[in-house]
């Protein structure tokens, strides 16, 4: 099963006059990021919200926010005058050294510490934690729900890339035969319009021994059988119980690598266009595969 490491998630729960909202989204990262945005309360929370995450994911940047929405006008936030007017004071003062009109205070609201949020001081937020925790919980199990959507459609996208590498390698295997052919047919033509108007003789066995070693150095017989069973572990990893995103792209390398040594091997313009399509397949998987959980 296939995970996406994009994905959306949201959840809500109500606690009295006071609805929690949580909103996670996520992209594709090597390693597991946090990016939490809520009240300053809740910061003492960060490791348990993240603890809370990775019960459910293991890679992505995670882009995580907590707001509050409230129904009852007695716990609305109020302004910090203290706050706004030392920014304000601030402001005036570097705006006379540099000659510009100051900024409206409205502008103002939007910086730390001006708006007291005092319904969520650290000892409101312990008492809230556990709503907070349910509605992390949900938001993500609707993201994993949302990424194992995307990781569907990814995979089937896989399977196909891997059917037409497979064609593509039934090419190969049945020109293979034709390279050392060519090569005799070639080698004969050639030596034989050079030594036409000399006094010398070509004997079978000479053509024999040459066309033996061009036929080693071309072998890909190794290459495609590592390359056919590289095909089968890979479609197994894709089908496997839980996401193997690391290990698809470290598979993909391995595959790149066979292809390409087939295409420089095999001294065949047939062989080397079927490589050329496989190598192809190979990238857009590894595109994919960089967003595999």
């Amino acid at each position: 099963m296939l995970l996406s490491m994009t994905g959306f998630g949201e959840a809500r729960e109500r606690l009295d006059e006071v609805l929690c909202r949580v909103e996670l989204r996520s992209v594709n990262n090597r390693h597991f990021k946090l990016s939490l945005r809520c009240p300053d309360g809740f910061l003492q929370f960060e490791s348990e919200i993240e603890h809370v995450l990775r019960e459910t994911i293991s890679r992505g940047s995670v882009s995580l926010s907590i707001r509050f929405d409230r129904t009852s006008s007695s716990s609305a936030p109020r302004i910090n005058p203290d706050a706004i007017a030392d920014y304000w004071s601030q402001i005036n003062a570097i705006c006379s050294r540099l000659a510009v009109t100051p900024p409206e205070i409205g502008k103002l609201l939007t910086l730390p510490g001006v708006m007291d949020d005092g319904a969520f001081d650290a000892a409101t937020a312990q008492e809230m934690w556990p709503v907070v925790a349910r509605t992390v919980r949900a938001a993500a199990v609707h993201m994993v729900e949302f990424r194992r959507r995307e990781g569907e459609s990814m995979a089937a996208e896989l399977r196909a890339q891997c059917q037409s590498i497979s064609a593509h390698v039934d090419q190969i295997v049945t020109m293979a035969p034709q390279v050392i052919h060519e090569y005799r047919d070639k080698l004969l033509q050639r030596v034989n319009e050079l030594v036409k108007d000399l006094d010398a003789r070509l004997t079978p066995a000479d053509v024999l021994r040459e066309v033996a070693l061009h036929a080693d150095r071309c072998d890909i017989t190794e290459e495609i059988t590592r390359l056919r069973s590289h095909l089968t572990q890979f479609l197994k990893l894709v089908d496997d119980t839980t996401s193997q995103g690391r290990k698809l792209d470290f598979m993909c390398q391995e595959l790149f690598r066979e292809v390409n040594t087939i295409g420089s091997k095999s001294n065949h313009v047939g062989v080397a266009h079927a490589a050329v399509e496989a190598k192809v397949c190979v990238e857009r998987m590894r595109e994919i595969v960089q967003n595999v959980e």
